[in-house]
């Protein structure tokens, strides 16, 4: 594709987190030539504002009182049944803020917020600086090459351009923490090979690994994304972070929200 690039500006940031009387949250913005986007922002749920599961037509103490910590409605909060896939769907005013089951939205209202639950995999944040549009991804292995099919619906939706996007890549399990048997790591790797923030797959001394934010900045930068920030806090390794592999079946499931705040 004519004008991709290749070499997007990365910006590397690690999460604050700030503490309110119902939760703690980290707040970020975007990132457009080194600096912050007026438009919409990000943030995450530490893991001490408490397990963020979303189960339609179910009540979820823990995200109701970090909604109101947030002065958020929790009627104008949108989720979705997630499913580990690239699934991702259009987020409209007057729908119904429960949707279909799928892994990402998109959306170009103000006054609407996206969420979605990550525990290891990856929030991917994209905001069209140009149509004012964004979306809201969850990426674990097994969906990886969700932001390319964002992209696609964004283009088709309201004319989104790659190189009019900028992208957060929230945190996840970090490649050092995140082992996996060679069958995986192969297929993993043969698919999204190496970007901007090096090899998606590959072998250390201790076995072999995939690398969530690897993969999702080549398939970012091969699109034209030209600004890509990505947070550098390991879930396995940061207690204030909830993280399945660390914390085993009770894990905790943080809330990554997007939207006009």
């Amino acid at each position: 594709m004519e004008g991709i690039i290749k070499e997007p500006r990365l910006y590397p940031f690690s999460l604050q987190f700030s503490q309110t009387e119902n939760s703690g949250v980290a707040r970020f913005p975007f990132i457009v030539d080194n600096k912050i986007l007026e438009g919409p922002s990000c943030l995450i749920s530490a893991r001490q504002a408490g397990d963020m599961s979303f189960k339609p037509g179910e009540q979820n103490a823990a995200r109701i009182a970090l909604f109101h910590s947030l002065g958020l409605d929790e009627g104008t909060v949108f989720a979705c049944p997630q499913i580990h896939s690239r699934n991702l769907y259009v987020v409209r005013r007057g729908a119904a803020n429960s949707g279909p089951e799928a892994d990402g939205m998109v959306c170009a209202e103000t006054g609407i917020f996206l969420a979605v639950t990550v525990a290891d995999c990856l929030p991917v944040y994209l905001a069209d600086t140009r149509t004012g549009s964004f979306a809201l991804l969850h990426s674990g292995w097994k969906g990886t090459g969700i932001a390319d099919r964002a992209l696609a619906l964004m283009s088709s939706t309201w004319g989104t351009r790659p190189e009019d996007v900028a992208a957060v890549l929230g945190p996840c399990i970090g490649a050092a923490s995140y082992r996996v048997n060679e069958e995986r790591a192969a297929a993993f790797g043969a698919e999204f090979g190496e970007g901007p923030l090096g090899p998606a797959a590959g072998k250390r001394d201790a076995g072999w690994y995939i690398d969530l934010k690897a993969a999702n900045a080549r398939i970012l930068a091969d699109a034209g994304v030209r600004d890509i920030a990505w947070c550098e806090n390991d879930t396995f390794t940061d207690n204030n972070l909830g993280s399945f592999r660390r914390e085993g079946p009770d894990f905790t499931r943080m809330l990554a929200v997007i939207g006009y705040f």
